[in-house]
């Protein structure tokens, strides 16, 4: 990534993405741009919110998120795609609790030899283009080990 596209995204995302780190918005955008080079030229001639949102919305088309053997947390999220969003435990942990995960294709869980679990807690809502879960108030789903949920 060219360093005009670094400082625009350093100057536009940190101020939308407030709660992530600098190096975590950086390394979202040399992903999306890797599947969209278009995109990196988008970036150098955005010159508002506006024409920021519209660059990020066509960024998020997969949400592909590992713990590995660490732990990821969506407590209180709304997360959407436009193609699919994946959760994988691998070795570590998965907990979605009071949240929606709205695309055309979910998949949570393991995937082959994981170890480790994912846990999506009360008033969670997974969406897909053809199913929806609602984990209601004093419930829960567990996933453990290589199983997984797809939705599509």
């Amino acid at each position: 990534m060219d360093p005009l596209t670094t400082n625009i995204i350093s100057s536009l995302a940190i101020n939308y993405f407030s709660d992530f780190s600098g190096e975590i918005v950086k390394n979202f955008f040399k992903k999306a741009i890797k599947e969209k080079p278009e995109i990196e030229e988008e970036l150098k001639t955005a010159k508002s919110s506006y024409d920021f949102e519209k660059i990020f919305k066509e960024a998020t088309g997969i949400i592909d998120a590992s713990a590995n053997s660490d732990e990821i947390k969506v407590f209180g999220g709304f997360l959407s795609a436009l193609k699919g969003i994946r959760f994988n435990h691998g070795s570590g942990k998965v907990l979605i609790q009071d949240s929606v995960l709205n695309a055309p294709v979910l998949v949570t869980g393991g995937s082959v030899k994981s170890s480790g679990s994912t846990f999506i807690g009360e008033n969670t809502r997974l969406e897909s283009s053809g199913t929806k879960i609602s984990v209601g108030e004093g419930c829960s789903i567990y996933i453990g080990g290589s199983s997984q949920i797809i939705q599509n």
